[in-house]
């Protein structure tokens, strides 16, 4: 038996212990982790619930009198977060000695217990998640100030302030890639932290939010972090370490881990304001405590191997330190920056103030080009310029859609792009995984001057060769220059300069000067300039991110506060090109149309999903939203062959320019359609009227069917929907059985949805459950007869779409129908969502019933979307 199995204490002492102490008879007892601690989970036969906690042997009872005057001292300050508090015995103690099995002395706790799931179980961790996570430590530190004890005034191994310890043990790690990992972080702690620690703020801390003493509610529609727990490693330190401590397991197993960290960081700033210095030194603490935590790993493996609650962390721990080791420091720090709604980059005030001082500059390109020939293009997703995504799908294409745009404006030369976002960057060449999915770097960072190959550029002002390389790759900058700009003592900054000619760079040396209004380089052609069509790319970055010879042009959108601090506007150093307003500038934000909607728009148009979606685009199977995410369209339901279908664009486009109006004039077209949509119906469906939407397909087959019955009674299926027009919305369940809905009106009849699943009849023997169904029709029909009126008719959809996809059993449509007509009604089928090939085996849904309609309504996905829609109905 191992020393840790040892000290471990019998189930059956533990009974009498908290019997005899507490008065409590617990038959439920379960043994949780915990490192110093011998921790059990204590149900009571009435459902009360506990942690008891059991000492080690080498116990520190001034530590343990910490734990408990803190939890006591938070308890009057009503945090919005659940803390365990503690109980006391019988005797009124809070802390009791005890003897062991060994006869050894212990000292025994009980403690509330904090219902949730723990941090570490939950999937995913959402934004509101890891937000929360923060605001739950900026509690914590808003809690305990002015908060005092002297045991926290200590020494700690797991105190990040203390890391320098780990240096002595790299011995007991397994390679030398780990080894060289910690060194790296140790060092940068050093040379990057240890400096501010007379500036930073200190106070006594928790010290132990890692995932599984964080408690998370367990709601998981809207999870959030709701407790903490645990507080055995309370330590006066730096007040950083709090957030930092908790980084550094809320970024484990990420594949983004800044990003997750931008969240908890938001949500503690938010409680808990962060002070500059805090930040500069934030990713280091964070560090700091993955490093102490592979180490102890380390140290415990060997000396308690059988213990896996001292492993559990040291594989994402090991994770998350490579993840970092390829993160630029500086970009992290201005991400914690830009969390915390602070300039991103703190060198942009510096730029803002030299540019207020109104430097002057010269020409990038010659200005005779520039006086009366330049024209800004809109490349943006949104881009009604732009058009259809063939049209810069390839380069050849793009090369000609750039030449279009600029001969309608009749200019020589296109500039604009900064801040844009562009559909070119939705490929799965701009890919890379978040933590929430996919994501694209779609902004443009930099200002294209689409111009002729070989144009002449000219330095904007005087500067020094930084770095220049051949960045080769397809959809990457072809030749490249940066220059390096000193304008200040305290201020340097860079400019790019990509897709050039291979000859710009010859001759070039680093450290080389370039003069203002000097001519450096040329613009470039595919394919060597990166396989693009001839255009400059120009930007400005104030920090390099320790980037040489090329850096990012584009950005992804959920961190553009960060880009377009780091990469200010190149039209702001540029002589003859007007200051470019972004893509932001002149387009309403999403709280903006969210409040104009509630303004201008009918309430009845709703809006979908907690977060609106601002679509601009879409092609094909996806949709495309301002920031240029792509989406798997799964609820739209009248593209019926996917957005901007070539046929159906091409189609559109050619008819508008020629004629469009209504049908009191002959013309062939309107035929040539009728005779290919009659095509794919039976013969005895023969006759068609076209009309707008489905709404007024559905319409004008009631106004139909109650002229030809000359009664006003429809019978309908239960959660249907026909459309939203006043007629319509009488026969839709979906409707009128809804939220605001008041009920069928009296001349609407509802039947049971015919589901075999989950409906009022189930089973294998579909034509029986079908017939029993359709009984119920019959029973509508006599009910309507019972009052004196007749049956107009009967709708019903091939498949139930709103009901849930639901097809129908075989027989109901069949047998229904006969009920129908033998009353004098008409049968209509609602082919609105269903229809035209989408339920796979035949081209109308009705058909898999083996019956003829009287009368089939199509919506707009006749026109792929467009308002046009059809009534085809028998010639009676």
């Amino acid at each position: 038996m191992s020393h840790f199995q040892q000290l471990a204490i019998p189930e059956q002492k533990l009974y009498e212990l908290l019997q005899k102490h507490y008065g409590i008879h617990a038959p439920y007892i379960k043994r949780l982790n915990g490192e110093m601690d011998f921790n059990y989970r204590v149900t009571t036969e009435q459902g009360a619930q506990f942690i008891l906690k059991i000492s080690r042997p080498d116990y520190d009872l001034f530590g343990i009198d910490l734990q408990t005057c803190l939890l006591d001292y938070l308890s009057t300050k009503k945090l919005p977060i659940q803390l365990q508090r503690p109980v006391r015995s019988q005797a009124g103690k809070t802390e009791i000695s005890i003897q062991d099995h060994n006869g050894t002395t212990r000292m025994m706790r009980l403690l509330t217990w904090v219902d949730g799931r723990m941090f570490a179980h939950v999937n995913p961790h959402s934004e509101t998640v890891l937000e929360s996570l923060g605001e739950a430590c900026g509690y914590l530190c808003k809690g305990l100030r002015g908060f005092e004890h002297a045991a926290a005034h200590r020494y700690l191994k797991w105190n990040p302030s203390e890391v320098e310890w780990v240096e002595s043990e790299m011995d007991k790690l397994d390679t030398l890639e780990e080894r060289e990992l910690v060194q790296y972080f140790l060092e940068n702690f050093q040379r990057k932290a240890l400096p501010y620690f007379p500036k930073l703020r200190k106070s006594i801390i928790q010290g132990d939010a890692n995932d599984y003493n964080v408690v998370v509610s367990e709601d998981t529609r809207n999870a959030r972090v709701t407790g903490i727990i645990d507080f055995g490693d309370s330590i006066y330190t730096h007040t950083v370490n709090e957030l930092g401590i908790a980084l550094s397991y809320a970024m484990m197993d990420k594949p983004d881990p800044i990003a997750a960290a931008v969240q908890v960081v938001r949500g503690f700033n938010r409680v808990f304001p962060l002070r500059e210095e805090e930040l500069e030194v934030l990713l280091w603490f964070t560090t700091a405590r993955s490093l102490i935590t592979v180490t102890a790993a380390a140290i415990n493996k060997q000396r308690e191997p059988e213990n896996e609650y001292h492993q559990i962390s040291a594989r994402p721990a090991w994770y998350l330190l490579r993840k970092l080791h390829q993160v630029q420091p500086n970009y992290a720090h201005y991400m914690f920056r830009q969390a915390c709604e602070l300039e991103p980059c703190p060198k942009r005030h510096a730029f803002n103030a030299w540019l207020y001082e109104k430097p002057s500059f010269a020409n990038i390109i010659d200005t005779e080009l520039t006086d009366t020939s330049v024209t800004w293009l809109d490349l943006s997703v949104g881009s009604l310029d732009l058009g259809h995504n063939t049209d810069f799908d390839t380069i050849p294409k793009f090369k000609q859609t750039i030449n279009r745009i600029l001969e309608e404006k009749s200019a020589k030369i296109g500039i604009g792009g900064y801040g844009e976002v562009r559909p070119f960057y939705t490929t799965d060449a701009y890919l890379v995984e978040s933590n929430n999915g996919p994501q694209w770097r779609t902004m443009h960072l930099g200002l294209d001057v689409w111009a002729k190959a070989e144009t002449p550029i000219y330095a904007p002002l005087a500067g020094v060769i930084h770095s220049f390389q051949d960045n080769a790759n397809p959809c990457d900058y072809g030749p490249t220059i940066i220059l390096e700009h000193q304008v200040k003592a305290n201020l340097t900054f860079y400019t790019l300069y990509g897709h050039l000619t291979a000859d710009s760079l010859q001759g070039l040396k680093l450290g080389q000067k370039i003069e203002q209004g000097q001519e450096f380089c040329r613009i470039g052609d595919a394919p060597v300039n990166g396989d693009w069509p001839p255009h400059l790319h120009f930007q400005v970055m104030l920090d390099l991110l320790g980037k040489s010879g090329d850096f990012p042009g584009v950005g992804f959108y959920t961190e553009r506060d960060l880009w377009l601090s780091l990469c200010p506007n190149p039209t702001s150093i540029l002589a003859n090109f007007p200051h470019q307003k972004i893509e932001e500038n002149y387009n309403f934000s999403i709280p903006e149309i969210l409040e104009k909607r509630q303004e201008k728009l009918g309430k009845g148009l709703s809006v979908s999903y907690q977060k609106p979606l601002k679509i601009v685009r879409a092609y094909k199977q996806y949709l495309y939203d301002h920031t240029g995410r792509r989406y798997l369209d799964t609820p739209n339901n009248v593209p019926h062959i996917g957005h901007q279908h070539e046929a159906v664009v091409r189609a559109a486009q050619r008819q508008l320019a020629v004629l469009n109006t209504n049908t009191r004039y002959l013309h062939d077209e309107i035929l040539h359609f009728a005779e290919e949509l009659l095509a794919t119906f039976p013969p005895e469906l023969c006759v068609v009227h076209f009309v707008n939407s489905g709404s007024e397909a559905n319409e004008l087959a009631l106004r139909m069917a109650r002229t030809y019955s000359g009664a006003q009674d429809m019978i309908a299926v239960e959660v249907g929907y026909h459309g939203n027009t006043g007629g319509t919305v009488d026969i839709s369940s979906y409707k009128f059985d809804g939220k605001g809905g008041k009920g069928a009106p009296e001349q609407t009849q509802i039947v049971p949805i015919p589901d075999i699943y989950r409906g009022l009849y189930r089973g294998e023997n579909k034509a029986e459950n079908g017939r029993k169904y359709a009984a119920h029709v019959q029973d509508a029909i006599e009910l309507i007869q019972a009052s004196g009126r007749g049956v107009a008719g009967f709708i019903c959809e091939g498949v139930l779409s709103c009901g849930g996809q639901i097809v129908l059993p075989q027989d109901y449509l069949k047998t229904a129908y006969r009920y129908v007509r033998a009353a004098g009604g008409l049968c209509i089928s609602d082919e609105v969502q269903v229809g035209m090939g989408r339920i796979g085996k035949t081209f109308w849904a009705f058909e898999l019933q083996d019956v003829i309609p009287d009368i089939v309504t199509i919506g707009k996905p006749i026109g792929n979307g467009h308002p046009l829609a059809a009534v085809v109905c028998t010639r009676k």
